[in-house]
């Protein structure tokens, strides 16, 4: 019962923090695309000497910056829907936590009894580790059997 529900918890707190760490380097990349197209959008198109536009320049940097903008708004997509699992993630997790003494480990431990059941029917041992034998065993011990 214990070794079920900590294995449970523990998988689930291991896929959280890898979550966690997802979310992190996602946003890392998200900041990087933003502030690469902010520094796009922020450049000016002018020529140094005469101050006067150039118009390939400016046709340069719309396409940069769309490039970017899209590159951004794909990123940030990514972000706020893995953002947005790692938030259900965690209070998915602090349920199971919060059940500890309760319905999960009561459940666990049927599968337990279960389990143990279903491996001594396949063993074969089970006219030996019977109720009855227990008994005659704990009889024979007192004498009575």
């Amino acid at each position: 019962m214990i070794l079920l529900y900590t294995v449970l918890v523990g998988f689930l707190v291991v896929l959280r923090w890898l979550v966690r760490r997802r979310v992190a380097g996602l946003e890392k990349r998200y900041a990087r695309a933003a502030a690469a197209a902010d520094a796009v959008l922020k450049s000016s198109a002018y020529k140094p000497g005469n101050g006067k536009a150039d118009p390939v320049a400016e046709a340069k940097r719309q396409y940069l910056l769309g490039q970017l903008a899209q590159k951004r708004d794909l990123v940030e997509g990514r972000y706020t829907s893995w953002q947005h699992f790692s938030e259900k993630l965690g209070r998915g997790v602090a349920a199971v936590r919060g059940w500890k003494g309760r319905k999960l480990p009561y459940t666990f431990g049927v599968l337990d009894v279960v389990g143990v059941l279903a491996l001594v029917d396949g063993l074969g041992v089970g006219e030996y580790v019977s109720a009855r034998a227990l008994l005659h065993l704990t009889l024979s011990l007192f004498g009575r059997g």
